[in-house]
């Protein structure tokens, strides 16, 4: 789509400065987009235009206009087309989205999530048994490498989450991560460079674990009914080989999805919590609610996402105090990271109360609820949700009755450059720990 004629709005909003505004000194686009989109907004007001990378982002901020961003019906402005063009295109081989069968909104209904409270706790005593009685992690690594056996022993097997079969699976799927491309945004131009090499033999590597974990079962007559069952059964009517092949990319695109995020939110939520001893002591008394209260509103609070949606045809779009009409190719965009801190007072502080359950509480006065988001809103809201919550609870649960943790970091900050998913930490944060009495 990036071509030297960009798609016409009319009437043009105020356009960002620069001829490469994503090089901007200190607050480019590259370097600190929540920064440069806060700044740009401060100086042109809630609707503007950035044209960068060959694309016309057409971004908004005012109540209005980021309600009627969230209202595009999917055939007049693509979600999932934006998020083809500029992340899943320039990471992943497209064989690998071609064909699918079985996707996240199929995995993630109420029951399916019941059925895999055991595969997760299962997870979590694994991880704790690798831990050993004391000493130190890296909150973030450590968050990594759970969040994969989280993941993987839902929809991949139980196999699939200890050893042999761990260690390789995840770092075959470091390699495929979506999140390096906006973690690390120069990193897609080296995947295009080579020709997605380190792509495609990390995807080969997956398939032929998983062909063996299936050919396992099959040899012990060892179905269990989990979900990597249950994508088996859906390419039966496929030969031997080929079908192998289709459940590990079904289950690639399950994990990414699902994990692109959790590790860093499962990360973010302990952090938060020993920095906020009295919220502490009362999770250590019992109370789940608030651990879901904490995972939240550690969510909103490194929350970097951009939110896209590629207009397809000719519509009209409604912002404050005016209608402004979009070709195809425009990217409607957001950035929560500039609302979600700022839509209401007392926001830019951490505080569980900012939620009731899941939801945002009816105390916070913001102008519009599309202006502060974890999971998305409408139809494209994240379908791992209860899902992530859910791992989020009975992790953090059990790794803090399991130990007595001290931080061994100050003040942790966002990695600035970062522009999608919930935020990694711009350092190192140490978690020294031993037994709970």
């Amino acid at each position: 789509m990036a071509t030297t004629a960009l798609p016409a709005i009319t009437p043009m909003p105020p356009r960002a400065p620069g001829a490469l505004p994503w090089i901007g000194a200190g607050v480019g686009l590259l370097r600190d987009p929540t920064a440069f989109f806060r700044t740009t907004r401060a100086a042109l007001g809630d609707t503007f235009v950035v044209d960068a990378f060959g694309y016309r982002l057409f971004a908004v901020f005012s109540a209005r206009g980021v309600q009627t961003l969230y209202a595009l019906p999917e055939r007049d402005a693509s979600f999932g087309l934006a998020t083809y063009e500029l992340v899943m295109k320039r990471k992943l081989p497209l064989e690998l989205v071609m064909g699918r069968r079985n996707r996240p909104h199929d995995l993630f209904g109420g029951q399916e999530v019941e059925d895999y409270l055991e595969h997760l706790e299962e997870a979590v005593r694994l991880q704790i048994d690798e831990l050993g009685p004391q000493g130190s992690f890296e909150a973030f690594a450590l968050m990594r490498r759970l969040g994969h056996r989280l993941g993987l022993s839902a929809w991949a097997g139980r196999e699939a989450a200890a050893a042999p079969h761990l260690d390789p699976l995840i770092r075959h799927l470091d390699v495929l991560d979506q999140g390096d491309s906006f973690v690390r945004p120069l990193s897609a131009l080296m995947v295009y460079a080579t020709g997605k090499f380190r792509e495609r033999r990390a995807m080969r590597g997956i398939e032929a674990i998983i062909g063996s974990i299936l050919r396992q079962r099959r040899q012990r007559g060892a179905a269990t009914g989990d979900y990597l069952d249950r994508i088996d059964a859906s390419f039966a009517d496929l030969p031997t080989g080929e079908r192998e092949i289709n459940v590990a990319r079904d289950i690639m695109l399950i994990h990414m999805g699902a994990q692109s995020n959790l590790y860093a939110a499962l990360a973010w939520t302990l952090i938060n919590l020993l920095e906020h001893p009295a919220v502490l002591r009362r999770v250590l008394d019992g109370d789940d609610a608030l651990l879901e209260q904490c995972a939240n509103e550690s969510i909103r609070m490194a929350q970097r996402s951009i939110t896209l949606r590629q207009v397809l045809r000719p519509l009209d779009f409604e912002d404050a105090g005016a209608t402004y009409a979009l070709t195809p190719g425009v990217m409607v965009t957001t950035m929560l990271s500039v609302t979600n801190t700022t839509a209401a007072p007392g926001l830019a502080s951490f505080d569980p109360e900012h939620y009731h359950g899941r939801k945002l509480a009816h105390h916070v006065g913001v102008p519009a609820r599309e202006l502060v988001s974890t999971f998305g809103h409408g139809r494209h809201s994240c379908p791992a949700q209860r899902f992530s919550i859910s791992a989020i609870r009975i992790s953090i649960r059990r790794l803090l009755e399991r130990y007595e943790m001290e931080a061994r970091f100050h003040a942790p900050t966002p990695l600035a450059r970062q522009i999608g998913g919930v935020a990694r930490a711009s350092g190192p944060c140490l978690i020294a720990y031993r037994p709970r009495a």
